[in-house]
């Protein structure tokens, strides 16, 4: 990727994470850089977008998102890969950054679906092969955020929130409709 992606972790203690490498960690950020990118495909060069970003997630950054957003949701799945363990620069890992699924989750406050335009946090869901290396009864969670020409994330491992409705979010099918 030309993007120049960064990836960092930091262990820290707690056994979150089954068989994510030596020592366990509970959180792991990345960044990417987007300066002078003008395009989502080329933020992702030399991958195609159709292997980095899922078919709800090109439905979801098309309408009307920059570029910054799209290396938001790209810092995320980094994140998500460096924490479960994975290298997602790595070329061996390259299509699993299309396994991670980063889309923004409505509170139990908005009935809108998934397609809602108004600000959510995001959400991510993973295939059952790397859900296999998150301990049961923990959640990932990420936190996105933009600067002039970097994006940043942290993906964090811990118990379940209150909030979370896994029921609603677990399907393959998105409440508006598109498939996965």
């Amino acid at each position: 990727m030309k993007s120049g992606t960064t990836v960092r972790e930091a262990a820290s203690p707690g056994a979150l994470l089954a068989g994510a490498g030596s020592e366990p960690a509970s959180w792991a950020c990345a960044t990417v850089s987007f300066a002078g990118v003008r395009s989502p495909a080329a933020l992702v060069d030399p991958l195609p977008l159709e292997v980095v970003f899922t078919r709800a997630e090109r439905i979801r950054s098309g309408r009307g998102r920059t570029v910054q957003h799209w290396a938001g949701r790209l810092a995320a799945k980094c994140a998500v890969l460096r924490l479960l363990g994975l290298d997602p620069v790595h070329r061996a890992n390259a299509d699993l950054l299309g396994e991670v699924e980063i889309l923004p989750r409505p509170s139990v406050f908005c009935t809108r679906t998934t397609a809602c335009l108004h600000g959510h946090p995001p959400v991510v869901r993973l295939p059952a092969a790397l859900r296999e290396r998150v301990e049961t009864g923990t959640r990932i969670g990420v936190s996105i955020s933009h600067a002039a020409s970097t994006a940043l994330a942290v993906a964090l491992a811990s118990a379940p929130l209150p909030e979370d409705d896994t029921d609603r979010y677990d399907s393959d099918e998105y409440e508006d409709g598109n498939e996965r």
